[in-house]
């Protein structure tokens, strides 16, 4: 009897074994396309007999799931990967896209200097000194836009990423939630389904590592710092450094988290912030190279009423800001001394004292170092003027365009504003009080192309600044020398100069201004005589030399530290655009590595319906099966009670 028993206590643990299969098959088959599900199996294992016992059927069945940790960190890599560089390549083609559409700058910037050439060409003609200041307020509008553009990327940025961190928090509890859940039902399936959900979807914000715990949970960390364990959550937080920048914090201890612009959509939205900002910070380093270099030229001429010429442009002045640790007494104050030498990405520096060394100061952007030193100290085409004491330590922040390309403004008013004419025209004669020049020259003097240059050629007739804008006289005393002296008093001497084989020069110094400290070049050559004149008198409306001298600045040599102020704005503009394609390429890569990774889960552990179905069968046949054997037994059972 109790063979009969044993036997169909053997079927029925089968029947539910197998019952149990079915349930697992349909389960799986139900959630084929839920996120995070992973396949479940049926594990079974033979129940031990007693010795000398029939077999005693079947465990019951224990349900596991076909996960792979190695095929889901691939996962959650590629995911962290991926999610950044969509962000980067989002925000760095919309920061490209700022200098290139509405605020092209370079194209206004090229227009307005190809009017100013018509205008040296026409110097008399009022429309085209109309045009160009309409110019010069497209460009300071093209300066804005593209300013503006960029803000508005950086803003969403910020927004973004603090969105960001309010979701990777929520999925942090989640996750500690979870943690605790599985410490009273260890190793649920559906509740380590739900883990690996949260762990793939928070990989898209910040690389996750992880160290499994016995019961299914887990301990969470990124870059070495723990966000979640037994204990708890350690939530991110937003904060900034000291140069201002954004930073990602995690804990009530403010632990600052180092993240990469690979690392996920947090990771990137730091990159693209600073990326945005140094962007604008370049931006506007042109716009202060620009209109220095423009005022200045304008300053080396003479407007149509014969003034000198005043700024077209104006930009903020440098800025210098002391640390809050400081404690000496130092104030300072910084100028743009040297253009030409400002870096291409505009700093902005921190500018340090120590008491043995003394000022140091080194790049933010690309941490270039510069030693700070001459009188006044100098650096980076900057000046400062420096009072009170310094402590050592003592820091300072230099910005040397403070939020220039947004406040960038066109500070000439009229169209006779433009200084197109030169300092001087020179005439071959005497001119007359009247006007009129009398030529009983006997020689011949020639001028050559008239130049500006910091410093006078070799063997030059120097007049002195005080001199500027007067009627000058060049009297040769013989084939070779000359004097020069003003209309008003030809008989006193104020320079002379020598005309040898390789001709002379006349070199006039600037008064104080912009173009202090330059002087105005006038090549000479020719055969003259004794008692030959030549005459310099303020270029008027039909000068038009220093115009082109504007001109030319667009494609002159070593106006900016990057060469040209053309090859400055284009090597801008394509070093944001090559950015931005390669943040486009790097997507599409990262997007298929996705893809990838997800198909390899998938294999793993995901439901194959033609799996599914194949057990299916197989469940119901070995469950009519066992059903068939206990029927037996029951019949067994009743034909034995009858024959007894």
């Amino acid at each position: 009897m109790s063979g009969l028993t044993n036997a169909v206590n053997a079927a029925l643990s089968g029947l539910q074994l197998f019952e149990a299969g079915i349930s697992t098959v349909s389960n799986n088959l139900a959630n084929a396309n839920t996120a995070g599900y992973t396949v479940e199996n049926v594990n079974a294992q033979t129940a031990q007999a007693a010795a000398g016992q029939p077999g005693a059927g079947v465990l019951p069945a224990q349900i596991t799931r076909a996960a792979s940790g190695f095929a889901a960190s691939q996962l959650r890599t590629a995911n962290s990967a991926s999610a950044a560089a969509s962000a980067q390549s989002t925000a760095l083609t919309d920061i490209s896209n700022a200098l290139t559409n509405n605020g092209n700058v370079q194209t206004a910037i090229n227009q307005f200097f190809s009017d100013i050439g018509s205008l040296a060409a026409s110097p008399s003609s009022s429309a085209l000194r109309q045009t160009v200041l309409s110019d010069a307020g497209n460009v300071v509008g093209t300066f804005q836009t593209a300013a503006t553009s960029i803000a508005s990327v950086v803003s969403g940025q910020q927004a973004g990423l603090s969105s960001n961190v309010t979701a990777a928090n929520q999925i942090l509890q989640q996750l500690s939630t979870l943690n605790k859940s599985l410490q009273t039902a260890p190793n649920s399936p559906s509740l380590l389904d739900q883990r690996d959900s949260a762990l793939n979807a928070l990989s898209q914000y910040l690389p996750v590592n992880i160290i499994p715990q016995s019961d299914g949970g887990v301990v969470v960390a990124t870059g070495g710092t723990v966000l979640v364990d037994q204990s708890g959550v350690q939530a991110l937080a937003l904060a900034e450094n000291a140069n201002g920048q954004t930073t990602l914090t995690a804990g009530n201890n403010q632990m600052k988290l180092t993240l990469g612009e690979s690392d996920g959509s947090l990771g990137a939205t730091l990159a693209n912030i600073v990326a945005g900002g140094q962007a604008t910070q370049s931006l506007s380093a042109l716009a202060a190279v620009f209109s220095a270099q423009v005022n200045t030229a304008q300053a080396q001429g003479l407007t149509p009423t014969g003034t000198s010429g005043t700024p077209i442009f104006s930009v903020p002045a440098p800025s210098v800001a002391p640390s809050g640790g400081n404690s000496g007494s130092a104030v300072i104050t910084a100028s743009l001394s040297n253009e030409a030498a400002l870096p291409a990405n505009g700093g902005p520096f921190t500018l340090t004292y120590n008491s043995t060394s003394g000022w140091s100061a080194v790049d933010q952007a690309n941490g270039q170092s510069y030693i700070v030193g001459g009188t006044p100290p100098a650096f980076a085409g900057l000046a400062l003027s420096i009072s009170g004491t310094a402590n050592n330590g003592d820091s300072f922040t230099v910005n040397p365009a403070p939020g220039a390309a947004n406040a960038i403004a066109v500070a000439a008013t009229t169209p006779n504003d433009i200084a197109a004419a030169d300092p001087y025209v020179a005439t071959n004669g005497t001119l007359q009080t009247d006007g009129s020049v009398i030529n009983k020259n006997a020689g011949t003097i020639n001028v050559g192309t008239d130049s500006v240059t910091s410093s006078p050629a070799s063997g030059s007739a120097v007049v002195p600044a005080s001199y500027y804008g007067q009627n000058l006289l060049l009297t040769f005393t013989s084939a070779s020398a000359y004097n020069v002296s003003t209309l008003a008093s030809p008989g006193t001497i104020i320079a002379s100069g020598t005309l040898g084989s390789n001709g002379g020069n006349v070199a006039v110094a600037y008064p104080s201004g912009l173009a202090s400290g330059q002087y105005w070049n006038l090549p000479l050559t020719g055969a003259p005589v004794a008692g030959d004149t030549l005459s310099l008198s303020p270029g008027g409306s039909a000068s038009g030399s220093n115009a082109q001298r504007l001109a030319n600045l667009w494609t002159a040599t070593g106006t900016t530290s990057s060469g040209t102020l053309e090859q400055s704005f284009v090597g801008l503009s394509t070093d944001l655009g090559a950015n931005a394609a390669a943040a486009q390429a790097l997507a599409t890569s990262t997007g298929s590595q996705v893809t990838a990774a997800t198909t390899n889960l998938a294999t793993i552990a995901g439901v194959n319906s033609d799996q599914q179905a194949v057990l299916m069968t197989n469940y119901e046949q070995a469950y009519q099966a066992a059903a068939k054997a206990i029927s037996a037994a029951n019949t067994m059972f009743d034909s034995l009670l009858n024959a007894i």
